[in-house]
């Protein structure tokens, strides 16, 4: 919105690279697409909390809630790879260190499970019998709303899918703010309604209520 077309020496995408801080310009077209799917997948989490595995039209079909199973599983990792991408552009420090959690989350490694390498599993239990493990859905289960997977057909996995997409959201929740404050630092150094707006939501995630200019803190 800022930037002057007639006045500029140099290209959008060049002028956006130094705005930010990027390594190149293509950090711009990284940048976009990650908000974007951030955005889009949002809408998908969203859906899957408010009608759960049976959809909105509560269809008793079990296909559907397949699809709905393997769209939020694959919703959640599309998430965690435009994380991986923003963290990457914006050089966040310790990069390694804020990533492993996310992809400990449960709900990731449940989708590695069941919907990308659910007849070989390479991060086999100790038990195993073979260097990869093989998991299966519990149909009875899933139709009632439920995750239970077999594994290697003697083995049960129990899953409670909004307790650990919570966990996942906090994750990502936990790096946006870090990508977000060091964007600010940069650009605004720490000043103006940006910084207070994020300053705001930081305590709205540590509790506190905000009526106007009161905050009001619980301890």
């Amino acid at each position: 919105m800022k930037w002057e077309a007639d006045t500029c020496e140099e290209t959008f995408r060049d002028d956006v690279k130094n705005y930010y801080g990027f390594e190149n310009k293509f950090g711009w077209n990284i940048m976009l697409n990650s908000y974007y799917v951030l955005d889009d997948t949002e809408l998908a989490k969203a859906s899957f909390i408010k009608f759960q595995l049976q959809g909105p039209y509560r269809h008793k079909d079990t296909g559907e809630r397949y699809l709905c199973l393997y769209g939020l599983l694959n919703s959640v990792y599309q998430q965690k790879i435009a994380i991986d991408n923003l963290v990457e552009i914006f050089k966040v420090p310790n990069s390694k260190l804020i990533s492993k959690p996310l992809n400990n989350c449960a709900i990731i490694i449940l989708r590695n499970k069941i919907a990308a390498h659910p007849s070989n599993y390479s991060l086999a239990k100790e038990d195993s019998e073979h260097k990869f493990d093989v998991y299966e859905i519990s149909r009875p289960d899933l139709d009632s709303d439920s995750i239970t997977l077999l594994r290697n057909q003697n083995h049960f996995e129990k899953y409670d899918l909004i307790e650990i997409l919570k966990e996942f959201d906090d994750q990502i929740e936990n790096i946006l703010e870090l990508i977000t404050t060091k964007i600010i630092k940069k650009i605004f150094n720490n000043n103006g309604k940006y910084y207070q707006n994020l300053d705001e939501l930081k305590q709205i995630r540590d509790g506190a209520i905000i009526c106007g200019d009161e905050i009001i803190r619980f301890k």
